[in-house]
């Protein structure tokens, strides 16, 4: 097969198998981290989502969002799955999408719920989640009609270098930075409202939700920050188009790892606690009711003092 193919086409044969295995790499990687995160979490999945038997907005999103990119994960796992075979490779992509749009739609819910359900923070989530997902959901439902196997170098060298390829190339561009703008909108309003909770509450009585609230925005958005400009920057680079599944494979798995595990650490927060400290007294706090109430001793006399939240019928998911 060799023998028929100019140093100038041996040269790309070359390049092309090493981008290939670089990106079923990649995929690879994305795919093992996800199963290793499930395995470190299916027991808190049964505790906090199986047990208790109740089904809400958060459990399907949880459920959903979990086990859509375990299905492509073990899609990608299987050799040359999504070269081979176009229904297979269309399949895998349909279901990262699926998974992020239920990751989102796990961080709008937890936007809201900080809020208070204000109706006007559900008007622009809303507005916004719209703007994202139907400009994605059209370009990857044209991704998946126009879907082809294409030899990369020539056609004899097909089984060696092959790509599943579509009409819709740069384009891919576009859900990426929709997304970004989306995940910028929930994760700064969300932020914008445990701020000022950090600041209204001293820390000596602050409880644990709030540090957790804080910590897995900012955790969630700096990682999807990172993978959205990456896949921008595989989407533009017209001459590495292996990479690209296993990028995409990569940011579902990190939307699917980070996002249910915001509603894992939310649902053991729902545990009521107990939070005292010197000198000071605090009622029982119950995640669903956040009100703080102390009382500062000193002697004989009791001073009552209040620490609370903005609305006391703030919920989480």
């Amino acid at each position: 097969m060799g023998e028929g193919l100019t140093a100038s086409q041996l040269q790309q044969l070359y390049k092309c198998v090493a981008n290939g295995r670089t990106g079923t790499s990649i995929g690879y990687a994305a795919s093992t981290l996800f199963l290793f995160d499930y395995v470190l979490t299916v027991y808190n999945e049964a505790r906090y989502i199986w047990k208790p038997r109740r089904i809400t907005l958060g459990t399907a999103a949880f459920v959903i969002s979990r086990y859509t990119a375990m299905v492509a994960s073990i899609i990608l796992l299987l050799p040359n799955a999504t070269s081979s075979s176009t229904t297979v490779d269309s399949l895998s992509t349909a279901l990262r999408l699926v998974s992020i749009i239920s990751s989102e739609f796990i961080v709008a819910v937890r936007t809201w719920a900080i809020w208070e359900k204000r109706r006007s923070i559900l008007y622009t989530l809303a507005f916004f989640s719209l703007a994202a997902v139907i400009p994605a959901a059209i370009i990857v439902a044209k991704s998946i009609m126009t879907n082809r196997i294409e030899a990369l170098v020539s056609q004899d060298t097909i089984d060696i270098c092959r790509i599943t390829i579509s009409d819709i190339r740069a384009a891919y561009v576009v859900p990426y930075i929709l997304t970004i703008i989306y995940e910028i909108v929930t994760l700064s309003l969300s932020l914008i409202k445990v701020v000022r909770w950090r600041k209204s509450i001293p820390k000596t009585i602050r409880i644990p939700l709030i540090d957790t609230l804080w910590q897995d925005g900012v955790l969630y958005f700096s990682w999807m920050l990172a993978l959205g400009f990456f896949n921008i920057g595989i989407v533009l680079q017209s001459n590495v188009p292996q990479l690209r599944s296993g990028s995409s494979q990569l940011q579902a798995v990190f939307h699917s790892i980070l996002s249910t595990r915001i509603v894992l650490h939310l649902a053991d927060s729902h545990t009521p606690r107990e939070i005292s400290t010197s000198g000071l007294s605090v009622t029982t706090f119950n995640a669903r009711h956040p009100q703080f109430t102390s009382y500062f001793t000193t002697g004989t006399e009791r001073m009552p003092m209040s620490h609370q939240t903005e609305s006391d019928e703030a919920t989480v998911l």
